[in-house]
C-alpha cells in the first residue's frame, strides 16, 4: 500500500505531554506530519519540599532530570504550557494499569497527577480532543497515559510506539530520524554500566554518539532491546533545539552553567544552573511532509500482492448471490464445555427487543446468575444480527469490563443465519480461579504506525495461563483484524485501484495487523486461521476466496535466505520486564537489526486457512482475519488426511517418542456428516456452519456455534461446514 492510498482525516487538536526527553518532543513533530495540530504543552515536575524542588525524583512513570529547563519550551515553541506537580508514588507497579475505580489501593498513586493537569489544558482549550507521549516500548508508560486519556475522553497518540521494529527494521532509526529532522536532545544522565560520564552533553542523534552508545550496550549483551534508546532508563536527554517551524527558538546553556553531579552505581547527571533562548531565524529546510514514516507494510508483505493475480475477476459457480438460512437454533444456546484452565459458554442469547437489551440481559445473567468475573474472561466471540446494532451492543457488553486486558474479541454479522428475533449471541472463553490472576494481555489504545489502536473494549491478544507446567504450546487468542490503516484509523482508500486489487490490498494489511500483533506476543505459530468476508462486495466472491488463500500461502512461505539465527531470542524488553527481573542478554556479539523472528519458521507446512462469508463485519470492513496463535520452541506439523466424509488437517507435535494432536480442522460437505466424524472428545470445539447442525451431535460435543452464508476450504471449495478443535 503506497502513501496515495492513506486516508486523509480532520487532523486533531493534541496536547503533548513533554518531559523534557528527545521522545515527547519528536512525537509532536509526528503529530504534525500526521495532519493533527499540538495546541499546548503539560508537564509534571517534583513537588517543592522545605521550599526546594528535587532535581530528580525517582519515578517510573515520569522523567524530572532537567525539569529547570522546562518553563523555557513554552517560548521555544511558541505554545502555551502547563504544568502539574507530582503527587504520589508509582502505588500499581502492574505492566498494565489499573484506574482508581478498581485498584486496590486507595493510595494516590503519581499516574493520577495526570489528570488534573489535562483537565486544565481542557478547560483552557476545549477543542483539545487528543494527547500524544512519547511511548516506544514500555507498555508501562503507554497504558498509563491511555488509562488517564481515555477516561478523559481524549484520543491517546503514540507514534513512536514499536519504532525500532517496524521498517527498517533497526534500534537506531528513530535517532537517524531525529538527525535528519534536525533534532538535538542532549544526554543529561546516565545510569548504565555501559555508560559513563563523558556521554553527557553529547547530541544522543549524532553518528559519534549513536556508535558510542551502540558500542557501549553491545559490551553488556543489552543491544536490541531499546537499550540504544535509553528504554530501560539507560540514559535521559534535553531536547535543546529542532526544526523550524515547531521551534521558533532554540535553548543555550553554557559549558560553565552545567554542574556534573555523580550518583550511586556509576550513574552521573547534569545540574542546569541557567539556559537561555536564543531565536532561529525561520526556514524552508524542513517541513512536516519530509518527516519519514514507517512505511505501512513490512517488507514480507509489501511484496504479497504483486505475487497474486488479481488482475482477473475468479468466476466460478460459487459466485451466486449468497442467501442466509437459519443456521443455529435456539436449543444450541448457552452450551458449556469445561477444561482443566477454562469453561467455554458458547452461544448464549437472551430475551430482549433490542440487540442492546439481549446484550444486557445476557452479561447480567452471566455475572451475576452464574456469579462469572468478567476480569476472568480471556476471549469472547460476538454474533450480531445487523452490524448497525453494534454500538448499543458494545455499550452494554462494555460497561463491564473495567480492568486491564479485557477479553479479545472477534465480532461479525451474521444476518438470518441466527435465530428469528435473536439478535446478539456471545461466546466466551472464561478462566477458572486457579489461573485467572495470571492472566496476561495486550491492550493498545493509542494510535500509532505498529497496528490499529482498540475501536472497542477488547485487547489485541490474551494469553491462556496453564494450571501446571505443561509439554504442550501455550495459546494466544488474538482479536480479529480489519483493515484499518494505523495512524488514522481509517481504510486505505481505492485511488486508482480496481476493485479487486483494493480487496488484495486490504486483506493483506489486515492479514500484517494479525503477524504484528502475533511476533509482539511471541506467537511461534499460528493453529489455522479463517477469513472472513463480507456478503456485499464489488469482487466476486471466488475473487476474494482465491485471494485470502494465496495471501495466506504466501504469508508462510520462507525466505530464500533468512539470516536471522533461529535460536536468538526476541528481545522484547520494558521497563516494567527490568525492574521485575526478567533476563535478557546473553554477552555475544550484538547488532541493531531489530527485525522480530517471522512465525511459523521452524516448520515446513503452511497451517489451514479458511473462508466464511457473513452478512457485515465491523465499519463494513471487506475482510477479518481470525486466528490463535501458541507459543513452541519446537516444529508443528501439519497433516491431511481424506477420509470418507471429511478432509481432515491436523497439527501435531512431538512429545518424547509419541506423537500429539494438538489441534484439527474437519470439512465436511454435509452437515449430516458430522454424525460420522470422530472429533476428541476432550478436544474444544468450534464450528462454522452453513446449516443448522444435527441436535444429537451438538448435545455430544457441546461445540461453540459460528452461522456463515457459504464457507471455502484452502483449495477454494464449497463446503458445509468447518470444524475446528484444539486441546485447550
Amino acid at each position: 500500500m503506497n502513501n496515495n492510498n492513506t486516508p486523509n482525516m480532520p487532523g486533531l487538536k493534541v496536547v503533548a505531554l513533554i518531559s523534557g526527553g528527545k521522545d515527547s518532543f519528536f512525537s509532536i513533530l509526528h503529530c504534525h506530519a500526521n495532519g493533527h495540530e499540538v495546541v499546548a504543552l503539560a508537564n509534571l515536575h517534583p513537588p517543592a519540599q522545605d521550599g526546594e524542588r528535587s532535581e530528580d525524583i525517582d519515578s517510573y512513570m515520569y522523567q524530572t532530570i532537567g525539569h529547570t529547563v522546562i518553563p523555557l519550551y513554552e517560548q521555544a515553541l511558541g505554545l502555551p504550557l502547563y504544568r502539574q506537580e507530582i503527587w504520589g508514588e508509582a502505588v500499581d507497579q502492574n505492566k498494565s494499569y489499573a484506574s482508581p475505580n478498581t485498584a486496590q489501593s486507595v493510595e494516590q498513586d503519581e499516574t493520577e497527577s495526570l489528570v488534573p493537569l489535562l483537565r486544565k489544558v481542557m478547560a483552557e482549550h476545549p477543542e483539545v480532543n487528543a494527547v500524544s507521549t512519547g511511548a516506544i516500548l514500555s507498555d508501562y508508560q503507554r497504558t498509563r497515559v491511555e488509562s488517564v486519556a481515555i477516561r478523559l475522553g481524549l484520543v491517546p497518540l503514540s507514534y513512536l510506539w514499536q519504532y525500532p521494529f517496524l521498517p527498517p527494521y533497526a534500534e537506531t532509526s528513530l535517532l537517524d530520524d531525529m538527525a535528519a529532522a534536525g533534532q538535538d536532545a542532549r544526554i543529561i544522565k546516565v545510569a548504565s554500566g555501559g555508560l559513563d560520564d563523558s556521554f553527557l552533553w553529547e547530541n544522543v542523534a549524532s553518528f559519534r554518539t549513536k556508535t558510542k552508545l551502540v558500542r557501549a550496550m553491545e559490551r553488556f549483551g543489552i543491544i536490541g532491546d531499546g537499550a540504544a534508546l535509553g528504554e530501560g532508563g539507560e540514559f535521559e536527554t534535553l531536547a535543546v533545539d529542532g526544526p523550524w517551524p515547531l521551534w521558533k527558538n532554540s535553548i543555550q546553556i553554557e559549558d560553565e552553567d552545567r554542574l556534573v553531579v555523580t550518583g550511586e552505581a556509576g550513574a552521573a547527571s547534569l545540574k542546569i544552573k541557567t539556559a537561555s533562548l536564543v531565536p532561529k531565524e525561520p526556514s524552508s529546510d524542513f517541513s512536516y511532509e519530509q518527516l519519514r514514516k514507517p512505511t505501512t507494510l513490512d517488507d514480507k508483505f509489501a511484496t504479497l500482492g504483486s505475487q497474486i493475480d488479481d488482475t482477473t475477476e475468479h468466476k466460478s459457480t460459487s459466485d451466486e448471490l449468497a442467501v442466509g438460512t437459519e443456521a443455529l437454533s435456539t436449543t444450541s444456546g448457552w452450551i458449556i464445555q469445561k477444561t482443566d484452565t477454562s469453561t467455554i459458554i458458547s452461544n448464549a442469547m437472551a430475551e430482549g427487543a433490542t440487540a442492546g437489551e439481549q446484550m444486557s440481559n445476557i452479561m447480567t445473567r452471566l455475572t451475576k446468575d452464574r456469579k462469572i468475573n468478567p476480569s476472568s474472561i480471556a476471549f469472547t466471540t460476538i454474533l450480531l444480527r445487523d452490524m448497525s446494532t453494534f454500538g448499543s451492543v458494545n455499550q452494554a457488553y462494555g460497561s463491564h469490563f473495567t480492568t486491564p486486558n479485557p477479553p479479545a474479541r472477534v465480532t461479525i454479522a451474521c444476518g438470518s443465519s441466527l435465530p428469528n428475533n435473536t439478535h446478539v449471541s456471545l461466546s466466551t472463553i472464561i478462566l477458572n480461579d486457579e489461573v485467572a490472576s495470571q492472566k496476561q494481555g495486550l491492550h493498545v489504545q493509542s494510535r500509532s504506525y505498529w497496528a490499529p489502536a482498540n475501536i472497542g473494549p477488547y485487547s489485541q491478544a490474551i494469553v491462556m495461563p496453564s494450571s501446571a507446567p505443561s509439554s504442550l504450546p501455550q495459546q494466544i487468542h488474538i482479536a480479529g483484524q480489519i483493515p484499518l490503516h494505523a495512524p488514522t484509523m481509517e481504510f486505505p482508500t481505492q485511488g486508482d485501484m480496481s476493485p479487486a486489487k483494493h480487496f488484495t490490498t486490504q486483506a493483506i494489511l489486515a492479514l500484517q495487523h494479525l503477524w504484528r500483533i502475533g511476533q509482539i506476543m511471541h506467537v511461534s505459530d499460528f493453529l489455522g486461521a479463517v477469513a472472513f468476508i463480507s456478503a456485499s462486495s464489488p469482487v466476486s466472491a471466488s475473487s476474494r476466496v482465491h485471494t485470502a488463500i494465496k495471501a495466506w500461502n504466501l504469508a508462510h512461505e520462507k525466505p530464500a535466505v533468512d539470516d536471522q539465527d533461529e535460536d536468538e531470542e526476541s528481545a522484547d524488553i520494558d521497563l516494567w520486564d527490568r525492574v521485575h527481573g526478567q533476563q535478557f542478554g546473553n554477552g555475544s556479539a550484538a547488532t541493531t537489526y531489530t527485525q522480530r523472528k517471522d512465525i511459523g519458521a521452524k516448520g515446513e507446512s503452511v497451517p489451514p486457512c479458511f473462508v466464511a462469508e457473513v452478512e457485515s463485519l465491523p465499519r463494513d470492513a471487506p475482510v477479518e482475519w481470525a486466528s490463535t496463535g501458541v507459543r513452541y520452541a519446537g516444529e508443528i506439523e501439519v497433516k491431511e488426511i481424506v477420509e470418507d466424509v471429511c478432509t481432515r488437517q491436523t497439527l501435531n507435535i512431538k512429545s518424547g517418542l509419541e506423537e500429539v494432536e494438538i489441534a484439527g480442522w474437519i470439512a465436511v460437505n454435509s452437515v449430516d456428516a458430522l454424525e460420522k466424524v470422530e472429533v476428541p472428545a476432550s478436544y474444544v470445539c468450534t464450528v462454522y456452519t452453513t446449516q443448522i447442525l444435527p441436535g444429537a451431535w451438538v448435545k455430544e460435543r457441546q461445540p461453540t456455534i459460528v452461522p456463515c452464508y457459504r464457507l471455502w476450504n484452502g483449495q477454494g471449495q464449497r463446503v458445509a461446514a468447518v470444524v475446528a478443535y484444539r486441546q485447550q
